[in-house]
Order: C-alpha cells, then sequence, then structure tokens
C-alpha cells in the first residue's frame, strides 16, 4: 500500500525566499501578481456579467506573471489549450489559478474545475522539485517534462493571500493534495474595495467564444 505523504508547508520569511529562489521566483514578484489580480477583480462592477470578477482576476494575475517572468527568460506555453509559463533550464512551468483560501490549514481549491490536459501535465512532471533541481541554471533540462507549480491566489475585497505550490497527481476535476505549498502573502486592504455585494468566481480560466447574430 503506498503511503501518502504529508505536503511540505514553507511559511517563515527567511525560508519563503529561499524556496521561491530555487524555482527562480521572488516573493515581490508573486506580490505584485496577487496584488494585480486583486485589482482585477475590483474593476467588476454590479452590472457585469455574474464572471467578471474571476475572468478579470485570472487575466490580470496572469498578465503580470508573465511580464515579471519573460525578462527572465521564462517562455509562454499553451499546449493542451492550458496557459503556463515554463523555464525549461529549471524544468518548471508555471500556471496562475484562483483558489477559494490560499494559505491555510486546508489544501487550496481552485475555483474553475480542472480537465484531463491539467491532470496529464501534472502526473508527467512528478519529481523533488528540491531534490532534483539542476545546481547551476544554465544546466538544460530540455527534453524532461516540466514540473507544475500553481500560483494560488485567493481575495475576498477586503484581504489578499498567494501560496506558490507544487500539485501531486490527482483523478478528478480538483487538486487533491499538494507536495510542497510556500506561503507568500497574507495582506489586509485598508480600506476595502469590494465593489459587490455578491463576488461570483463562475468563471476562471477558460475561454469565452462571442460570436454576432445573424
Amino acid at each position: 500500500m503506498e503511503i501518502q505523504q504529508q505536503s511540505i508547508i514553507v511559511d517563515d520569511e527567511i525560508s519563503v525566499k529561499q524556496h521561491l529562489a530555487q524555482i527562480g521566483l521572488s516573493a515581490e514578484l508573486i506580490r505584485k501578481v496577487a496584488l494585480a489580480a486583486a485589482s482585477g477583480r475590483a474593476e467588476s462592477l454590479r452590472v457585469d456579467p455574474v464572471s467578471t470578477p474571476g475572468q478579470l482576476a485570472y487575466i490580470y494575475g496572469v498578465r503580470e506573471l508573465r511580464l515579471g517572468l519573460e525578462r527572465e527568460g521564462w517562455k509562454i506555453n499553451r499546449d493542451g489549450n492550458v496557459e503556463a509559463t515554463v523555464n525549461y533550464d529549471l524544468g518548471i512551468q508555471l500556471f496562475f489559478q484562483n483558489v477559494d483560501a490560499a494559505c491555510s490549514n486546508r489544501n487550496p481549491q481552485a475555483i474553475s474545475k480542472k480537465g484531463s490536459a491539467s491532470r496529464e501535465l501534472v502526473a508527467a512532471g512528478q519529481i523533488d522539485m528540491f531534490s532534483e533541481l539542476p545546481s547551476k541554471r544554465n544546466e538544460s533540462m530540455h527534453g524532461a517534462v516540466p514540473a507544475v507549480w500553481i500560483v494560488c491566489v485567493s481575495s475576498d475585497g477586503a484581504s489578499v493571500k498567494a501560496e506558490v505550490s507544487c500539485p501531486k497527481r490527482f483523478e478528478g476535476s480538483q487538486f487533491e493534495d499538494f507536495h510542497h505549498r510556500i506561503f507568500v502573502l497574507n495582506e489586509s486592504f485598508e480600506p476595502s474595495f469590494d465593489p459587490n455585494d455578491v463576488d461570483s468566481d463562475t468563471f476562471d480560466d477558460f475561454d469565452v467564444n462571442i460570436s454576432r447574430k445573424l
């Protein structure tokens, strides 16, 4: 019988910076991504479609992540219609995800259900990133499937939280467990900028096709 290991949780400031650096990230970048996502969510109005807060949070989060990483040599990848940002030298692919609650005692749950492409990417890149990273950044890992890490962001209008976590294999439509969870941000807003009485994330990271009626 396979023994399921518990997630490794990193939450003290020094260790967070060290673990993020090992996967080519910084706490400053993740904070910018999380605040951008929260800002996008706040731009939704009462008259917008119910899916707007989650859609804008996703767009702004992915945009800030990619703008910050492209100058470091990361590449945009859309294999399987899944939006990723990849560092082939480190063997890592990053995804942005709106979640119900980041940096909590329980695993974050994705607002949007995960499909087969997400499951296959996670399963194909199952390695221990903190024991198998190349000792030098310029050592190529081309040809290997990059390990999946998720930038998980939750925001309720009064606060924003962000973690960077490496999911384990999962069978259904939701993340089931994580190898590592790096708690990066837990920040309150003063004053609150929640634009709606009711917030919805029914839309997250799926394409919407808009066509004109004939």
